[in-house]
């Protein structure tokens, strides 16, 4: 199995549909200070945003299949150098799996209610001028910026990984509980039974790749 020729396909695919929700999202912005975008571009957005971030984390954990676990002290961290600085911090990429399901963003449950699991694109019915009412995009754009980063170092991410595994092993070894696999059982989030984007195509195959390296004989 050529490992990088696959990562190289589908980070490509990937990346295009990052920019494409980056184009979506600065086009919809609304005025004013705060990053606010009508509630209909807010979930489409986050349609695509959800398994094109499950598709990224299949991508890393491919990248870092060569890696051995890092095991790293924890360091202080040095506020004083953070106060002095105004350059805005760069979004971190979420390395693991969500363990369940939530109404398309974690931050945002509440604004549709009680909690549910949707398989494809559907959504409780919804007058249009609620689908329509500005909503606080700032997390959203955040996440995005946090996968195009990602995208952009995936190097990078696979050593974070790497320093993941390190931590795991070492609670292991610890009688700690922790994560066995940044891969959660069973489907990833926002995993569609009925394909509606590229994005759902793109997430089968990583999700499949990184299930085949599991099951392979020999992945060091």
């Amino acid at each position: 199995m050529d490992w990088n020729l696959a990562i190289t396909r589908n980070r490509e695919a990937l990346q295009r549909m990052v920019s494409a929700l980056f184009a979506l999202i600065t086009s919809a912005r609304l005025g004013g200070a705060d990053f606010m975008i009508p509630r209909s571009v807010w979930r489409t957005v986050l349609l695509i945003l959800r398994p094109a971030e499950s598709a990224m984390r299949r991508l890393i954990v491919i990248a870092a299949r060569d890696l051995q676990p890092i095991c790293v002290k924890p360091r202080a961290a040095n506020f004083a150098n953070l106060a002095r600085t105004n350059t805005p911090r760069q979004p971190a990429f979420r390395l693991i799996d969500p363990l369940r399901d939530t109404p398309f963003d974690e931050d945002n449950a509440a604004l549709w209610g009680k909690e549910f699991v949707s398989d494809d694109a559907s959504l409780p019915d919804q007058p249009t001028c609620i689908l329509d009412t500005p909503m606080n995009a700032e997390r959203l754009h955040n996440r995005l910026r946090a996968l195009r980063h990602a995208l952009a170092h995936i190097d990078k991410q696979a050593r974070r990984l790497a320093r993941w595994y390190g931590q795991r092993d070492v609670a292991l070894k610890a009688n700690q509980p922790h994560r066995l696999s940044p891969i959660r059982p069973g489907l990833p989030s926002g995993w569609r039974v009925r394909p509606i984007h590229e994005i759902d195509q793109t997430l089968r195959e990583c999700h499949r790749l990184a299930r085949d390296l599991a099951n392979a004989p020999n992945t060091s």
